[in-house]
């Protein structure tokens, strides 16, 4: 697995987020990509679930605005 963002790195990609947002945000996905190489769960499981905040890039439900 690739090293950890670096705050600027997490910056740039959620500027919408607060620095401990963007650090629990990290972490939750690292954690579900960890689940996800140890075969605990799927991708499917990984696209479906709901981060703790607003990601863009995410590739699970996106809102839709009409």
């Amino acid at each position: 697995m690739q090293p950890p963002l670096s705050d600027e790195e997490l910056a740039a990609l959620y500027p919408h987020l607060t620095p401990t947002e963007r650090i629990e945000l990290e972490v939750w996905h690292r954690g579900w990509i960890h689940k996800m190489i140890c075969g605990h769960v799927t991708k499917e499981e990984y696209d479906a679930a709901i981060p703790p905040h607003s990601d863009p890039h995410h590739p699970g439900k996106k809102d839709k605005k009409e």
